[in-house]
């Protein structure tokens, strides 16, 4: 594993073009879709121990290497473009906290592969090839040759799982766009989906289902993901760990409205995000499975207290307001926290407030 990624993951800016030129605009997508053709496997292999009785499992949104810049979407800024230098030592961040946790499972969200907001990084190669990570797996959620927007350009966001493990299969799986959007605004908005993927363990395969739903509609939108989430979970037969960010907070939540950290935009079609009404909708996953931070422990008396478990904020100077990143599993938690600060990773310097918008869960399950 290298030093420095600043000469790695820049992807060639030809679909910048492609829109003169008469190609497909934006992405078009079934509704479920093997992507085997982005299982990549990393230049360098870390040696595996097969049949392992313990996973080391980090989900993380990486705010496509976006760091704490004031970007325009957030309502504190106007940043839209990262420069090359801005991406690399975020990116660099990033990486270096991925290992010093050491995962045998990263479920990462908002990983760009070739967009101009990031300098054209291509996330999944960085982290594929400078970490002990062996095996990547990406689908897309975003993309467009072009968007014009804010002066946005190539846009290729997407979500992958890395895996020390060889992973055999890649899905994706369609969720349906905001309804109360226009078709013009629903053209070159997110298309978003759920990504499962197959890891061979030696001994047996275990599914990994990473989810991103929607977080910005009025219309019912994140439910009807969140519920696709759950189907997807329930069909399962055999060992798995679902998780991601949901966009959604626990039950027994103390604040559902009114964050600290909220600017009056419209850049989505509203002005604030609440969690009035959604109180118990990933109840279900509670119930059905082993979550790494259990209810026990979330379900305290104080905001004060819940907070020890937030994982977002929009401010950077704001501490994190919210939980809204989860793992669940069919196995046990031997342990899991939630990494707010430097002193919640193994090397305490790092910190997880810097280097994005959302901080990671990290727990090893037992099988």
């Amino acid at each position: 594993m290298g030093n420095t990624i600043c000469h790695l993951g820049i992807v060639g800016t030809l679909t910048a073009v492609s829109v003169v030129m008469g190609c497909n605009v934006v992405g078009e997508y079934e509704d479920r879709e093997d992507w085997s053709h982005e299982i990549r496997q990393a230049d360098d292999q870390t040696e595996i121990e097969n049949a392992p009785e313990t996973l080391k499992v980090l989900t993380w949104n990486m705010k496509f290497a976006g760091g704490r810049i004031d970007f325009w979407f957030d309502g504190y800024g106007e940043r839209v473009i990262m420069t090359e230098a801005e991406a690399c030592e975020n990116m660099e961040s990033l990486i270096a906290l991925v290992r010093e946790f050491d995962p045998d499972i990263l479920l990462a969200q908002e990983i760009d592969n070739g967009s101009k907001r990031s300098a054209y990084r291509d996330m999944t190669d960085d982290l594929l090839q400078n970490t002990a990570l062996n095996w990547s797996a990406w689908v897309p959620i975003w993309e467009a040759d072009y968007i014009l927007e804010q002066g946005l350009g190539p846009m290729k966001m997407g979500m992958s799982v890395l895996s020390k493990h060889e992973i055999t299969e890649n899905w994706r799986i369609a969720l349906d766009p905001v309804s109360e959007q226009s078709a013009l605004v629903q053209t070159f908005y997110l298309d978003r989906a759920i990504q499962r993927v197959t890891v061979d363990l030696g001994d047996g395969s275990m599914e990994v289902i990473n989810n991103h739903p929607e977080a910005y509609s009025t219309d019912g939108t994140k439910i009807r993901h969140i519920e696709a989430m759950l189907a997807e979970s329930v069909s399962v037969d055999g060992e798995f760990i679902v998780g991601g960010d949901f966009n959604a907070v626990p039950p027994g939540s103390l604040r559902l409205e009114g964050f600290g950290d909220e600017i009056e935009i419209d850049t989505k079609g509203v002005t604030a995000v609440d969690y009035v009404g959604e109180e118990e909708l990933l109840a279900p996953f509670y119930e059905a499975w082993n979550p790494a931070i259990s209810l026990d422990e979330y379900q305290v008396e104080t905001e004060e207290e819940q907070e020890t478990f937030h994982t977002h904020s929009i401010d950077k100077d704001t501490f994190w307001t919210r939980k809204l990143d989860y793992l669940f599993a069919t196995g046990t938690w031997d342990s899991a926290w939630t990494v707010q600060s430097p002193e919640d990773t193994p090397g305490g310097v790092l910190d997880p407030m810097q280097l994005s918008d959302h901080c990671p869960v990290f727990g090893t399950v037992r099988r």
